[in-house]
């Protein structure tokens, strides 16, 4: 699967959405499986390193917030 979205979009899409041109290395799901997004080609993007840490972090932090408001904090 990997290697099918690397061939069919080998640059960022969000380096692309920016104007910038960077190679995608990280298969990364649009909406997190821990959010209730698909594990299927229709919920994957590619993304290279950088974008993908920067969305790894964001959702960390959305998933520290659910945490805390689970508990009534």
């Amino acid at each position: 699967m990997r290697a099918q979205l690397f061939r069919a979009s080998p640059l960022c899409v969000a380096c692309e959405a920016q104007g910038r041109v960077t190679a995608a290395t990280q298969r990364d799901h649009i909406i997190p499986l821990a959010e209730g997004g698909a594990d299927d080609a229709s919920n994957v993007q590619a993304l290279c390193e950088a974008c993908h840490e920067v969305k790894s972090k964001a959702e960390a932090a959305r998933g520290v917030r659910r945490w805390a408001s689970g508990r009534g904090n």
